[in-house]
């Protein structure tokens, strides 16, 4: 498996077979905007595409190669604006995370997805860096995501892989509208 000619570090064998053994046990897999890296993991496992509106006859080649494959990879030109079902996503992968300057902007795309998880689903982000001020500011987001188990690797040089899981589901607590007895106290 190896990424198109321009893809450097991230494209590599190394990096897309890492990428590939790490999302092989969380399906259905949703790939965000990385057209090329979509139509690369379909052929070990189907795939969504969610990409932008101006990619959308570069997505209906890729769909057309993509065919003659065993597993199918579906495009959605319309980026993250589609609506995915609650607690129905495997995995997400994000290419180039850090290519979102604003932190803000980052965080709420992060915590966007996470509805669409199932409870045990994955987000990961492969990002072209090899800077650890970058590894940093990624580990960073992926907290303040409230995303758990955070782990990053470099399967090749200036490939960065951060990986975290879907939070465990929110406990809610409902107060009674009495108050409870409690033994050994007088009721009101």
């Amino acid at each position: 498996m190896r990424g198109p000619l321009l893809s450097g570090s991230l494209g590599s064998a190394v990096t897309l077979d890492r990428v590939c053994r790490l999302l092989q046990g969380h399906q259905p897999t949703v790939v965000l905007s990385a057209l090329w890296l979509a139509e690369t993991l379909a052929t070990s496992f189907p795939v969504l595409a969610l990409v932008e509106e101006d990619k959308r006859s570069a997505a209906v080649r890729a769909v057309r190669r993509a065919s003659k494959s065993a597993h199918p990879l579906l495009v959605v030109s319309a980026g993250e604006d589609v609506p995915l079902a609650r607690g129905v996503v495997g995995s997400i992968l994000i290419e180039n995370l850090m290519d979102v300057e604003d932190r803000a902007a980052a965080e709420e795309l992060l915590v966007g997805l996470l509805p669409a998880l199932r409870p045990d689903g994955v987000v990961a982000s492969l990002d072209a860096t090899k800077h650890q001020e970058t590894e940093a500011r990624l580990a960073a987001l992926f907290l303040a995501a409230a995303l758990t188990g955070i782990t990053q690797t470099r399967p090749r040089e200036g490939a960065l892989l951060t990986v975290g899981s879907a939070p465990a589901a929110m406990v809610t607590v409902v107060r009674a509208a009495r108050p409870l007895a409690v033994p050994g106290e007088p009721r009101e």
